[in-house]
């Protein structure tokens, strides 16, 4: 950004990677809806892809996400689980990762497997 050492040039990049993860949307809370393909790579059950606890309007939330599963040779399934203190009632959480069909998370749940809408 060539902002040098300013603050809110820092507070701009932690916004962007947390709003990879998760924003409000309404009453929702949306998921993964910023991850690019290639963070999944990584993503094993060993060493997740890990944010939080990070606070929203509902609460605060920490989100895993795992490329494949002990079940499952292929690495075109991905879970998305996740952990929060809400504030009241939970909100309607919709995981959106890119490449993935969009879920909305049944109520009570804290993890949801997306299969892989590409080849």
């Amino acid at each position: 950004m060539g902002d040098g050492q300013h603050v809110w040039a820092a507070a701009e990049w932690i916004a962007v990677l947390r709003n990879c993860f998760l924003y409000e949307e309404g009453d929702r809370l949306i998921l993964a809806a910023g991850i690019p393909e290639h963070w999944l790579t990584a993503a094993t059950e060993t060493t997740p892809l890990t944010f939080g606890p990070s606070p929203c309007r509902f609460g605060s939330i920490q989100i895993n996400i795992v490329r494949g599963c002990e079940a499952r040779a292929t690495g075109n399934h991905v879970t998305v689980s996740w952990s929060a203190r809400w504030h009241a009632e939970a909100p309607t959480i919709e995981i959106r990762l890119p490449g993935f069909a969009p879920v909305i998370a049944k109520p009570g749940t804290e993890c949801v497997e997306l299969e892989s809408t590409g080849p």
